[in-house]
């Protein structure tokens, strides 16, 4: 939730019609696909490897996981791969161990897979696509418009569009035409904007700085 105070407060003219647009919004993606929802990795009936909130490729995921496995020491060790198809958009899996990913808080879902036990020393392909991008569509709310609508629900949506920007990339998004919808006041003392998802639930920026910037136009006859 972002919010800022109006002080002295912007008093609109009755006599006049207002709206309001989004001009542009800027931050750095550092959305998370992997939180603490969805970042353990099970494996060999007993084993756990839990992975640090980021943003991760599967190639990320694959040497992550790698690199932990080398540090356990057993007669027997794991060996692990991981790969993306580009061609089917899915998840190809080989361990010589089981692979557990009906448990709580798995990543199986992230790569695809249901909740289920893969057997070691097969080729295991998901049955979904990578659903790496856990944030496919970004909405702007603001407190002070009106008239927008959401599956036909009524919303306070002043911007919806689809991000493109790789992680750790700067998102700068500048509509072509900025669409205006009218404001539901006369008196503005502050503005709350919200940062949603496809679903309706916040976008976490992990403490990026963020810039909006909003056009408050008068309407004339």
């Amino acid at each position: 939730m972002l919010s800022a105070k109006i002080y002295p407060p912007i008093i609109l003219n009755e006599e006049n019609d207002y709206s309001l647009g989004l001009i542009n919004f800027e931050s750095y993606n550092s959305i998370p696909n992997v939180d603490i929802t969805n970042n353990l990795f099970h494996f060999d009936n007993s084993g756990e490897i839990a992975l640090p909130e980021g943003s991760y490729e599967i190639e990320d995921i694959n040497e992550y996981l790698n690199k932990q496995l080398q540090n356990i020491k057993e007669s027997d060790p794991v060996q692990l791969q991981i790969k993306g198809n580009h061609n089917t958009l899915k998840c190809e899996i080989w361990c010589n161990k089981s692979i557990d990913f009906s448990k709580n808080r798995s990543i199986g879902g992230l790569l695809g897979f249901g909740n289920k036990k893969l057997a070691p020393n097969q080729l295991h392909v998901s049955e979904n696509p990578v659903d790496i991008f856990k944030v496919n569509c970004i909405s702007i709310e603001c407190n002070l418009v009106t008239n927008s609508y959401n599956n036909g629900n009524p919303v306070h949506i002043i911007h919806m569009f689809y991000p493109i920007t790789p992680p750790g990339f700067k998102i700068v998004e500048k509509p072509t035409n900025v669409i205006y919808l009218p404001i539901s006041t006369r008196y503005i003392d502050e503005i709350l904007l919200k940062i949603t998802d496809q679903d309706g639930k916040l976008v976490n920026f992990r403490n990026e700085l963020i810039t909006v910037r909003l056009h408050l136009k008068k309407l004339f006859d």
